[in-house]
């Protein structure tokens, strides 16, 4: 039936011209057969020929062509089909989270600022992919690195024992001793005094991880210090945030992005010591009635920090970050490391990493964008007994602890790492017994788009 209607004329026109050229015809691909058949029937007999010869002729030719030709397309079509699905398992393991096409609308801006939204309402509820990813080993990053100094295997050895009972793998990056360095290597002269090949080891182990993400084209890794803590609810911690950042991002409402923690981020700040919010961006994503939320009076911190004055004791808040300090635990994605390695190893730089990264952040014109929690996540841990095993880069006054603690985490999971591995859940303690509310009902998430909400 398809001769009827407008494309009848036309049809008509193309089939009187072929009858004197059938055999011709015969020796064509499969087109022509097909339109033959599918004449309708007041015009089968176009051709000069009977719809019978008609359909004898071209169904034998088919049946001969295909037995000839049915080996070669089938093995062509194997070989098609592979080489699709080798494309797609490629752009799966490899996409980059930060990384989307010149005309999308949300990428145009390299300021830093805030891109503007996407039509339609925003991400609010996580899919059903990102809550699946947010479960796997690598706590939905393509991979996750602990910095750690060799000689450290202390601190190695309770990181490696926090992430088992959390349920989540990494890779070790061997942290550097600046004194083993080239002057050569650096970028820029660093400063000289006592704590100079401690600056400048811990500047390149970061930069290690950086170097890794990019060499090894991972779509995001999530890096460590070697002496982090974080609350034995990190797993819901890290849903809460990613519900944020996804919002914060612009993700359309219904859509799923190659990353659980939306796109278009270069960095995910999780632990620190002080992060501020950009001051000309009043978007919050709140999340209340949150028993993991480090009490005011207990919350150290030693920078800028966003006003929490509107919110009660147990919000928890994530937002656009204008930079911080300290890098206890942070994200990066693939096009994040590239600008850490552009801008605090090819370039000019001479300072601690964390000012560096606190610069690419505050800097928009370098178009980098970081998504912060606050409190914090992720924190430092400070062992039981001498206090000259804290650090490697400072050396403050020594004393002997009877018991460890761990800043702004409330039920720490290196305090009760012993109780987690005997599945004492009943016994799980936190380090300010009875000044955190029993909390009842689920935590509470809301949007603020303003000033004032």
């Amino acid at each position: 039936t398809i001769l009827e209607g407008p494309m009848h004329t036309s049809a008509t026109l193309i089939f009187k011209t072929f009858p004197q050229h059938l055999g011709a015809l015969q020796n064509m691909n499969l087109p022509m057969p097909i339109l033959g058949v599918a004449l309708a029937p007041k015009h089968r007999s176009l051709l000069g020929i009977t719809i019978d010869s008609f359909h004898h002729t071209f169904i034998t030719m088919i049946i001969r062509e295909c037995q000839k030709k049915s080996i070669f397309y089938l093995g062509l079509a194997l070989l098609f089909s592979i080489t699709l699905v080798l494309l797609q398992r490629d752009h799966d393991l490899l996409h980059f989270p930060s990384v989307r096409t010149t005309n999308d609308p949300v990428t145009k801006s390299t300021t830093g600022q805030p891109r503007t939204a996407l039509p339609g309402p925003k991400q609010t509820v996580l899919p059903e992919a990102s809550l699946k990813a947010l479960q796997n080993q690598t706590l939905g990053f393509e991979k996750v690195y602990v910095i750690n100094l060799p000689k450290r295997t202390d601190k190695l050895d309770a990181i490696r024992l926090s992430a088992s009972v959390t349920g989540f793998n990494f890779d070790v990056i061997a942290g550097q001793n600046g004194s083993d360095m080239s002057p050569k290597a650096m970028p820029g002269p660093f400063k000289n005094g006592p704590m100079r090949d401690s600056v400048v080891g811990c500047w390149r182990s970061h930069m290690q991880a950086a170097h890794n993400i990019v060499n090894n084209r991972l779509s995001s890794a999530l890096i460590f210090e070697d002496d982090a803590d974080w609350d034995i609810s990190f797993r819901s911690q890290l849903l809460n945030f990613a519900t944020g950042s996804q919002w914060l991002l612009n993700t359309p409402s219904g859509s799923t992005p190659h990353s659980p923690y939306g796109d278009d981020w270069d960095l995910l700040w999780l632990g620190h010591c002080a992060l501020a919010p950009i001051k000309t961006d009043p978007r919050r994503v709140l999340f209340e009635n949150d028993p993991s939320t480090t009490p005011w009076i207990h919350r150290f911190n030693m920078g800028e920090i966003p006003d929490m004055t509107h919110y009660d004791n147990t919000t928890r808040i994530v937002y656009a970050s204008d930079g911080g300090t300290c890098l206890y635990a942070y994200a990066l994605s693939y096009r994040g490391a590239q600008k850490i390695l552009f801008h605090l190893s090819m370039s000019y730089y001479h300072r601690p990493v964390d000012f560096g990264i606190h610069d690419m952040c505050h800097d928009h014109s370098r178009g980098f964008r970081c998504i912060g929690v606050f409190p914090q996540i992720v924190d430092s841990h400070r062992g039981a007994g001498s206090s000259s095993k804290d650090s490697d880069i400072s050396k403050g006054k020594e004393m002997d602890r009877k018991k460890g603690f761990s800043y702004n985490i409330v039920r720490s999971t290196r305090l009760n790492v012993g109780h987690l591995i005997l599945g004492e859940e009943d016994k799980i303690e936190s380090q300010w017994p009875g000044e955190v509310p029993e909390l009842k009902g689920p935590v509470k998430v809301s949007f603020r788009e303003k000033f004032g909400e």
